[in-house]
């Protein structure tokens, strides 16, 4: 390989969240979702020759870097779109939050399929919406394929939901954080309809879309027609992908030009719209130098979720693990040891010295345990943490 991911660089001290955050500089942490792994090369040398020039006053993003993601997504996921129809934006929470108060009024509801990333939650309920929950169907896998069990769409319910007068958005998670599944096109497809069909407008969240593991691939909601195209919106950000996310870069696409000025106004009128000068020439970089790291990263990733399947397939009972085929987390079910998941995050943290992320903040379904692990860290650590939880599993089951 051309790019080392094996050496661990400590990132204590450097005011990180996730690491700096712990009260403890024993524990290793699995949780927020950035990568233990330096950026591209390519990226730093970039960043570098900035900080060098030794000037950070205002500074607006050239016109390159729109025209670098729209070569990005035509090159990388076949998806054609105009530069024009970027919006920049600080980062992707604050893009979504613009999108929901553009379509929502306070009282009215937004549409997402939990458990899903936790950040939804505040998003929409800051704006006075209200949430309705289209819940995944939790499924086992099909004979052969990796992991214990995956997620369905449950396209009736979400027909049901659609239906109501109240639904004025839909929010997807794609690929899906924190279950783990890269959309196929024709469960995309039967999104979309239902949607258009109820007149609910389409936001897809694609900040994890090229982490996509071997075998598995990307597909933007918004390529499949005209239709989606003119009715949705798309969250993008490389911040995922290259571990860029401090840099507060990102994009929103959307191709109508009433909808983008209407954002824009929203953005504006929050002041969310103004981007990081060494964020959009980093994501420049990573886009037109950086995809041969990229390459090596998705495998890497694999093999680390490998690893981790195997490990506790063989030495951690009770507990089950998603099929994984796009992001770098996985979603792992441990309600056969009868403990709340945040009880038993907070058990992790103080007993074992791991950190994961407890299911409750995704909205896991009740009665059940689950917890959201990292695995974009140094495979030596990962198997560390690993251990730890095995020692702390024979211990709760001594007791």
């Amino acid at each position: 390989m051309k790019y080392d991911f094996d050496t661990f660089v400590s990132r204590r001290g450097t005011d990180c969240v996730k690491w700096d955050v712990l009260a403890d500089n024993d524990i290793l942490p699995l949780w927020v979702a950035d990568m233990d792994f330096r950026s591209a090369p390519a990226i730093l040398e970039t960043l570098r020759r900035r900080v060098e020039h030794g000037f950070f006053g205002y500074a607006l993003p050239p016109a390159a870097w729109r025209e670098s993601l729209a070569h990005w997504l035509a090159r990388r996921h076949g998806w054609k779109i105009a530069p024009s129809s970027i919006l920049d934006s600080v980062s992707v929470i604050p893009a979504i939050s613009a999108v929901v108060r553009t379509f929502c009024k306070p009282g009215e509801k937004v549409i997402i399929q939990t458990p899903v990333y936790n950040a939804f939650f505040p998003t929409i309920r800051n704006q006075g919406c209200e949430i309705l929950e289209n819940p995944l169907r939790c499924i086992p896998v099909h004979p052969g394929a990796k992991g214990d069990f995956t997620y369905e769409m449950d396209f009736e319910d979400l027909e049901r939901k659609a239906s109501d007068p109240a639904a004025k958005l839909f929010l997807i998670s794609n690929p899906h954080n924190p279950a783990g599944r890269a959309w196929s096109e024709e469960e995309l497809r039967t999104v979309g309809e239902i949607c258009l069909r109820h007149g609910v407008f389409l936001a897809s969240d694609e900040i994890h879309a090229d982490l996509q593991l071997p075998g598995s691939r990307h597909v933007p909601l918004a390529s499949l027609s005209d239709a989606f195209r003119d009715a949705s919106v798309t969250f993008w950000s490389a911040s995922k992908a290259f571990n860029l996310a401090g840099l507060q870069t990102a994009a929103i696409i959307c191709a109508d030009p009433a909808i983008r000025s209407r954002i824009h106004h929203t953005q504006v009128i929050h002041g969310t719209e103004h981007l990081n000068p060494f964020g959009f020439l980093a994501a420049m970089t990573a886009w037109e130098q950086c995809e041969d790291w990229l390459d090596e990263l998705c495998p890497y990733l694999c093999d680390n979720y490998d690893a981790f399947l195997e490990f506790v397939h063989e030495r951690i009972p009770g507990l089950r693990v998603a099929t994984l085929e796009a992001t770098y987390l996985t979603w792992v079910d441990a309600s056969a040891w009868g403990i709340p998941s945040e009880e038993l995050a907070r058990r992790l943290e103080e007993k074992a010295k791991v950190k994961f992320s407890p299911g409750a903040i995704y909205g896991e379904p009740k009665g059940t345990t689950f917890l959201r692990v990292n695995l974009a860290t140094p495979r030596s650590l990962l198997l560390a943490a690993l251990e730890r939880v095995e020692r702390f599993a024979e211990a709760e089951r001594r007791q």
